[in-house]
């Protein structure tokens, strides 16, 4: 009775190992999913002490990226009529054929007490994978100071390689002639680009 419970224990390990190799080609016939890129969506804003000094506040719809320039609040209480009636959107980074990658900005104040009124939209990157959080500036583009409704800062800059890479945009907006706040987004695209 002994020897035919060591029999078993001997056998136990070799029916599991067969069975593991029937079952292996089978998974390794099939395709692994590829990977999903990881992305996160949303925006930050922080805003300046001039601005802060000067009753205004820099802030970003959640949902959509776009920013305005508002009134501060006071006691938490957010004003139901604008100060300022400027706002901005990002243009994400994207590829333009196989070695330009495209990205900026643009701001609308729709009134003359806005201006001058200017954006400066840094792109940065860094590595692709998902610990890779610090991040380097890679350029820039500077609408330059606007009298007038709209300010752009739209271009593109040349890729040297196909290394994947994780872009995000960092904008610094003016209105009234002063530095309001900056805008993050933390939309990361990973891109076939490296600078």
């Amino acid at each position: 009775m002994q020897r035919l419970s060591l029999v078993r224990l001997a056998v136990a390990p070799i029916m599991v190992a067969a069975v593991l190799l029937v079952a292996s080609p089978a998974q390794a016939a099939a395709p692994d999913p590829a990977p999903a890129e990881p992305t996160s969506t949303a925006w930050t804003a922080t805003t300046s002490d001039a601005a802060a000094k000067a009753g205004l506040a820099l802030a970003v719809d959640k949902d959509t990226g776009q920013w305005r320039i508002q009134q501060a609040t006071e006691s938490g209480i957010t004003p139901t009529y604008p100060v300022s009636y400027c706002y901005g959107n990002f243009t994400n980074p994207r590829m333009l054929g196989s070695s330009t990658l495209e990205f900026g900005g643009a701001q609308t104040c729709d009134y003359a007490r806005d201006w001058p009124h200017r954006i400066v939209v840094e792109l940065q990157s860094t590595c692709s994978d998902i610990w890779c959080v610090i991040f380097q500036d890679e350029g820039s583009i500077d609408s330059q100071w606007r009298t007038a409704r709209v300010a752009n800062a739209f271009g593109g800059l040349g890729c040297e390689n196909s290394d994947r890479r994780k872009y995000r945009l960092s904008t610094d907006v003016y209105a009234r002639g002063i530095y309001i706040g900056n805008v993050l987004s933390t939309t990361e695209p990973i891109l076939r680009c490296s600078m």
